[in-house]
């Protein structure tokens, strides 16, 4: 049964890739209200890992549980409508779509997208259209990408990409936020500006995160707990100063220094 306390829990999770065993009995909790971290070095598992909690890839072996659902070998769009949304390595933002345009897609359930609305009772969805433009008026204003509302997505730069993907993910009104390699690429200034509003929709919005990130100044700076993964296997768990001190973390970033260029 799942840790009524974890809001995440992973249990024994193995997956292959033809005869290549990528995650082998892997588990993890993650807290409700934390900000959490998955590392580990390059062929860890990490991104398999994802896969799986997110829906991408078919579970094989194990189970993930997510706010008391099963949810194992459950669909990717099924996954995102109990509340856990992931963004991507490379920003998935739609392109030919304005700033403002990107935020209006995510939210669920709108009214308009009903044909009975929309054959009968317009009216109902004109309303609900300007109650979500209001909102993300205020999420772009938030996220400091108010004065791009109207710019196309493929003009951003790739760190504005990162803060757009965090304020259009916000519009869903997520529960967790799975972010895979979020500050990289991007600049120092709006590595702390993205860290920030991690912490902020923690703080305000309850979001509960896992990072999957290489830049561990970041990690040390913002996760409440760490879990290192090595050889497809959870290798341990706990705060980033911490597991700086453990010998098999140290060894496993390729027997250098636990530092940024050693995770890379």
């Amino acid at each position: 049964m799942p840790d009524t306390d974890a809001l995440l829990q992973v249990e024994h999770l193995s997956h292959s890739f033809g005869g290549f065993k990528a995650v082998d009995d892997c588990s993890f909790d993650i807290a409700r209200g934390s900000i959490s971290a998955l590392i580990g070095p390059n062929g860890a598992g990490k991104s398999t890992v994802v896969g799986l909690i997110g829906g991408a890839l078919r579970n094989q072996s194990g189970s993930i549980h997510f706010d008391g659902h099963d949810i194992s070998r459950m669909a990717a769009f099924k996954v995102a409508r109990l509340g856990l949304l992931r963004t991507y390595q490379v920003s998935r933002e739609f392109g030919r779509l304005t700033v403002m345009e990107n935020l209006l897609v995510p939210p669920p359930n709108q009214k308009g997208e009903n044909l009975l609305n929309v054959l009968f009772r317009p009216s109902v969805g004109r309303g609900e259209d300007r109650m979500l433009v209001d909102r993300a008026v205020e999420v772009l204003e938030t996220f400091g990408l108010l004065s791009l509302r109207d710019e196309y997505a493929a003009n951003l730069s790739g760190g504005e990409k990162r803060l757009l993907e965090l304020a259009r993910a916000v519009m869903a009104q997520p529960k967790f936020m799975l972010l895979d390699e979020p500050m990289a690429g991007i600049n120092p200034a709006l590595i702390a500006r993205l860290d920030s509003h991690i912490r902020r929709l923690r703080d305000e919005l309850g979001i509960t995160f896992l990072l999957v990130e290489h830049n561990l100044d970041v990690v040390e700076r913002i996760c409440d707990r760490v879990v290192v993964m090595a050889f497809g296997r959870t290798l341990a768990e706990g705060r980033m100063s911490e597991l700086r001190q453990n010998p098999e973390v140290v060894r496993a970033y390729l027997g250098g220094g636990l530092d940024e260029r050693a995770a890379g």
